[in-house]
């Protein structure tokens, strides 16, 4: 998956998806702040990225927290920093501690394995108490990895999911329909792979080799996946390496990039927005980027394209795009958790999640899509929303996730680029993976 994806704060543009927030030096604090008593209430330590603070304070759908704090009389005390890992290992510190000023925080569900949220508190209390309207909005995929042993542990509140970008004007110019099935999809992805008159190489496909979740993009089309959501591993199985052959054959063939292994997103979106390659795996909100009109040659002409089943799943299996989202979680040893919870549950109501939407966050609700006035600004709205709704993460969340993963994308390397036959580099993925799961 892409950089952007594991911290999205890289997203889109000002109406759809900013690339950058732009906060003021004030408005980041580089360290977790005493608790303080204000006249007017409580100051809650919310905790997390500085893009988190901006999509909730700042932009175009104003602040979404002002509703909470005029209500409550409390305040939000923002305590946020850059770095995606400085963000989790502060946050699993504090909340193994005996107590921390941590009150409210946000975790990437990458993070969200087991014995990480056994240090949060569970919410179905506060929710059957005070519950966040219309819960059930909320994408389906992204509730699920925060449950564990039957409680809920996180609430979803941004997500960043993959699906194909593809340049319609070099569909045009090559003469190709856009897919409906996989296999159309293969194809098109030969027919857009030609050199131009000038000596420049365009590639059919494109995609960076370090996320499991852009094979996985290829790979559900299939219906194949590395493992299923209750941790059982199908890498091996035929659906999964089918994929891994037919990816093997384009990379063989010159239809990816012959550096692809070495390819990474800042490279992907010039190719993009030069025309270099028709179609990459990227989230949506890379579309902004890629149709800058001070920087793309095809502004409005990059457009998402949800990737079509295999010819014999169509209407039989549905896609399920591969997803990363924050949750905001309430550390076990917080004091303040009904405040907290208080906050959360109107920072994740619709009118909020209208709101941050239009600052560049991305909407965990699918009725959010459909908000004329997040609708009207945003021309992807009805795909995101069908991706969104239908998105499963690329993992089941376990305690060894992380080097699970990096087994599997050394194995799926290897199969794609030649050096095992898909088959062995599967067969050889669940030999290493299967005793880390315990």
């Amino acid at each position: 998956m892409a950089e952007d994806v594991f911290c999205p704060e890289n997203d889109g543009g000002r109406l759809s998806r900013r690339r950058m927030l732009q906060l003021s030096a004030g408005a980041v604090l580089t360290g977790l702040l005493p608790r303080t008593a204000m006249a007017a209430g409580l100051a809650l330590n919310v905790f997390g990225h500085r893009v988190h603070q901006g999509a909730a304070t700042t932009g175009p759908g104003g602040d979404a927290t002002e509703a909470w704090r005029r209500e409550t009389g409390n305040t939000a005390s923002w305590v946020t920093l850059g770095d995606v890992n400085a963000i989790h290992e502060r946050l699993l510190r504090e909340a193994t501690l005996g107590e921390t000023t941590i009150d409210v925080a946000f975790l990437l569900n990458g993070r969200a394995v087991p014995r990480n949220l056994r240090l949060f508190a569970p919410l179905d209390s506060f929710q059957k108490e005070a519950p966040i309207a219309e819960f059930d909005d909320i994408a389906p995929g992204l509730v699920k990895p925060l449950q564990l042993d039957g409680a809920l542990y996180g609430v979803p509140v941004r997500h960043a999911t993959n699906i194909i970008i593809y340049n319609e004007a070099l569909f045009e110019e090559r003469g190709v329909a856009l897919p409906k099935t996989f296999e159309e999809l293969v194809e098109a992805a030969r027919k857009l792979t030609f050199r131009r008159d000038d000596g420049t190489q365009v590639y059919g496909l494109a995609f960076t080799p370090v996320f499991a979740s852009n094979f996985l993009t290829i790979s559900r089309c299939l219906g194949g996946d590395y493992m299923t959501e209750d941790r059982k591993i199908v890498a091996a199985e035929a659906p999964m390496v089918e994929a891994l052959a037919v990816l093997a054959a384009l990379y063989k063939d010159g239809v990816l990039p012959r550096n692809t292994a070495t390819l990474n997103n800042e490279e992907l979106t010039t190719w993009m927005q030069q025309g270099r390659a028709a179609m990459s795996i990227q989230p949506f909100a890379r579309l902004a980027s890629y149709n800058d009109p001070q920087k793309s040659r095809y502004p409005g002409k990059l457009k998402p394209l949800v990737p079509p089943m295999a010819e014999a799943l169509v209407g039989k299996v549905a896609y399920a795009p591969t997803v990363e989202f924050w949750s905001l979680v309430i550390p076990a040893n917080s004091k303040n958790q009904r405040a907290a919870w208080d906050f959360i549950r109107h920072l994740s109501s619709p009118a909020a999640t209208t709101q941050m939407a239009l600052n560049g966050n991305g909407p965990v609700r699918i009725k959010t899509y459909s908000d004329p006035s997040f609708e009207k600004n945003y021309p992807y709205a009805a795909v995101e929303a069908e991706a969104v709704a239908a998105s499963r993460i690329h993992l089941p969340a376990f305690d060894e996730q992380a080097r699970a993963h990096d087994i599997f994308i050394e194995e799926t390397q290897a199969a794609v680029f030649g050096m095992k036959t898909p088959q062995n580099a599967m067969a050889d993925a669940v030999k290493r993976v299967t005793p880390l799961l315990g």
